[in-house]
């Protein structure tokens, strides 16, 4: 079902930059601040390429891509390979793990034919911004981040023989160590495909990206009287990795609320206790150790109407159906975060839907620390802290063709920009 394929990576030339002054973060959490940041860092950083600060960023980046390549910053590989990538890093407990996977093309297909599928809803104004550098630069700067299921680990036994041998990048960047090798032998990359072959692919991180390489492939297609479907435009990179990978990790992403006109700390907190336990914590850390012990349905939240943190525990689960009226799924229903947007965000709070997704009244952080100090400086009204979903709730949504809120999931760590590139046209 799924059909992967090696690919002519475009890497950085070692022997001209720095390679960990070149790469940076994906491009859609990156602030105009660290922007101007990466532009300072080095003139070949990937800033230049992922997120343009020119007036016509699109022609920019194509022109920049096009010198670079000319001036031999940028070099193609030879020969059609596959990357492997290992990921080293710390969870939040201090525990030290590596996510393992590989990077290679994956042929794009309509999620209707349930061979890629999607986990998260999508919105507009990214995937055009997208498109635009598609079609100006006829390039994927930036991996799609998917996953699959080999509880077997086969694949891994292909993969693991070459973490032995001299990567050819190895970047330390925000605390993640990231080591890439290259695979050119055709055997190993058959025999990966061969096992890729009757697997779905799980769209962990990069669905914008996606979408925006079928549109991308078919605006091609339109244009090319003679396609056979074997062209680049038909395919997208992508990495790779096992949902049974010890080191595939996530972490949860919080919810900041502000610009409410009416917000009344005090009367949320008698509602909320018509269904929930809340109980009171003097310190942040005393909060999320709480809310670990919750398996579901439970949320920290610390509030400008009072210097105390709170972790709220759903009383009855009978009552969910009440509280998220939806006609949802069961496996969407589940979810920490479905409760949280539909019946506190939406229903006690106010935020609708549509605003919920043009976060007009809400914004995501990771970190616990950033969130008290928003709410704490009068910049926020509340934040929802949420533990974070699980492996599991990712695969059963997915597979029941079923998407979740958006920021549902952090898989920690984010791929990096700048480790490799592919054209999607020669």
């Amino acid at each position: 079902m799924a059909t992967i394929k090696p690919f002519r990576g475009i890497r950085y030339n070692q022997m001209k930059v720095n390679i960990s002054s070149v790469v940076a973060p994906p491009y859609d959490v990156i602030s105009p601040e660290q922007q101007n940041g990466f532009y300072d860092k080095d003139p070949f950083n990937v800033i230049r390429l992922i997120l343009g600060r020119e007036e016509d960023r699109y022609a920019a980046a194509a022109v920049t891509y096009d010198e670079w390549q000319k001036k031999d910053v940028l070099l193609r590989d030879l020969t059609p390979s596959i990357y492997p990538l290992v990921q080293t890093f710390k969870t939040t407990e201090g525990k030290e793990v590596q996510r393992k996977g590989f990077i290679a093309l994956c042929r794009l297909e309509e999620f209707e034919k349930k061979i890629v599928l999607p986990h998260e809803k999508t919105l507009s104004k990214a995937k055009e911004d997208r498109f635009k550098l598609f079609k100006a630069t006829s390039s994927n700067f930036s991996q799609v981040f998917s996953l699959y299921s080999d509880a077997g680990k086969e694949i891994d036994k292909y993969l693991d023989p070459v973490h032995s041998t001299f990567p050819v990048l190895d970047v330390q960047f925000e605390d993640v160590r990231n080591q890439l090798w290259q695979v050119l032998d055709i055997s190993v990359i058959e025999n990966i495909a061969a096992l890729m072959e009757p697997k779905q692919v799980l769209i962990a991180d990069g669905h914008h990206r996606y979408e925006t390489g079928l549109a991308y492939r078919d605006l091609m297609r339109s244009q090319n009287p003679n396609h056979t479907g074997n062209e680049l435009y038909n395919y997208i990179m992508m990495f790779f990795t096992n949902l049974d990978d010890e080191g595939l990790v996530i972490f949860p992403t919080h919810r900041v609320v502000h610009s409410l006109p009416n917000y009344d700390g005090n009367a949320l907190m008698a509602t909320l206790q018509q269904h929930f336990n809340v109980q009171v914590y003097p310190t942040p850390q005393m909060m999320m150790d709480a809310l670990k012990q919750f398996p579901k349905f439970a949320y920290g939240f610390v509030s400008k109407h009072s210097a105390k943190f709170f972790v709220a525990s759903l009383k009855d689960e009978s009552s969910l159906n009440t509280l998220v009226a939806d006609n949802l799924p069961a496996e969407v229903k589940s979810l920490d975060v479905v409760l949280l947007h539909n019946y506190i965000l939406h229903n006690l709070l106010g935020i609708s839907q549509e605003a919920q997704e043009k976060k007009l009244n809400i914004h995501y952080i990771q970190n616990v620390h950033h969130c008290v100090d928003e709410v704490s400086s009068g910049a926020s009204q509340i934040a929802f802290f949420v533990n974070p979903t699980r492996i599991e709730q990712v695969r059963d949504v997915t597979k029941s063709s079923n998407t979740m809120p958006q920021k549902s999931t952090f898989f920690y760590p984010k791929l990096i920009s700048g480790l490799v590139f592919n054209k999607m046209k020669e």
